[in-house]
């Protein structure tokens, strides 16, 4: 274990409740208050997911564990977005 933010970080993991797709990585220090009321807003009820380790040499499944540690170093958190939908775009008389 290191005491280097960069290379060893204990994480919590959440999941909008609002959002689908949507997750939250905070240092397992930090607390959901903490946050910018806009992202609060935004990412609505936080739902616990998981809670990990993170090392630059995890493997992630959608990020790069190196980035994770740099965005809640620098920002004191990381938003997970969905990815792009591959789907064509309906004109809007198709959806109605």
């Amino acid at each position: 274990m290191t005491d280097n933010p960069l290379l060893y970080r204990e994480v919590v993991v959440y999941r909008s409740a609002k959002k689908a797709d949507t997750y939250l990585y905070l240092p397992a220090e930090s607390e959901l208050t903490d946050l910018p009321a806009e992202l609060n807003q935004l990412f609505g009820r936080a739902i616990l997911a998981m809670e990990l380790v993170i090392t630059p040499e995890l493997k992630m499944s959608r990020l790069k564990a190196a980035d994770v540690l740099v965005a809640l170093e620098e920002h004191g958190y990381l938003l997970q977005l969905p990815p792009p939908s591959n789907a064509p775009v309906l004109h809007e008389r198709l959806t109605e």
